[in-house]
């Protein structure tokens, strides 16, 4: 296997503290109760933030598309909260990905392949593209263009020419970036900079787990 990256470079826009792109997880709470009383409550409070341990920011929003869809949606992180699994959301898999970039490229070309088993195990995945093939922002066309090429029919592919998840008091960052989420709380649970390539494809070891802890 060889690990592939693409490093992005970008102003700051953000003050913090350090550790922005930790990769340990935190524990995970079974407790039935708990997760009932996250759904009364509605969205966690946070705190939000792009590293592990910190909720996603309910703020974000992104243009692009739904799986499946012809028609651009605004896509934000609420879509994605399924406190009691109601929603068939066991894990949340975000890729952020440049057009450019041909370590995402190559990731994106391993993911239909994988598609049938995340589907099974009820693991959405979110692909974020930033830029364009000539580094611009990305756009709804962009979205669209990136998931017809590798033919991401199964997850939804949206543009974030903001870079929702762009690392604290860092000017570059090593793509793709491979965020898992937990839906029952919308915590973050690992970031992966850049991407190593396997044949067969292999999913993604900590969506899947956090997938069959939550039912999956």
């Amino acid at each position: 296997m060889k690990r592939a990256v693409c490093i992005l470079f970008f102003a700051l826009a953000c003050s913090g503290p350090k550790g922005d792109f930790g990769d340990a997880a935190p524990p995970v709470d079974a407790d039935a109760s708990t997760a009932q009383n996250a759904c009364a409550a509605g969205y966690p409070q946070g705190p939000y933030g792009t590293s592990v341990g910190k909720v996603v920011n309910p703020g974000f929003s992104w243009q692009g598309y739904l799986p499946g869809s012809s028609t651009v949606s605004t896509v934000r992180p609420q879509d994605l909260f399924d406190c009691d699994g109601s929603l068939g959301i066991n894990a949340i898999l975000i890729d952020v990905s440049a057009e450019w970039c041909a370590a995402c490229q190559s990731q994106a070309s391993s993911a239909p392949a994988l598609a049938q088993q995340y589907d099974q195990l009820g693991v959405r995945v979110l692909t974020l593209v930033v830029q364009d093939a000539s580094s611009a922002p990305a756009t709804a066309s962009t979205a669209l263009e990136w998931r017809t090429q590798y033919e991401l029919t199964d997850e939804t592919v949206v543009a974030d020419p903001s870079f929702s998840f762009a690392p604290v008091n860092q000017t570059s960052v090593d793509l793709p970036v491979t965020i898992v989420v937990d839906p029952r709380t919308m915590t973050i649970m690992k970031v992966d900079q850049g991407y190593i390539a396997a044949y067969p494809p292999q999913p993604n070891a900590e969506a899947v787990a956090i997938a069959q802890k939550n039912g999956g």
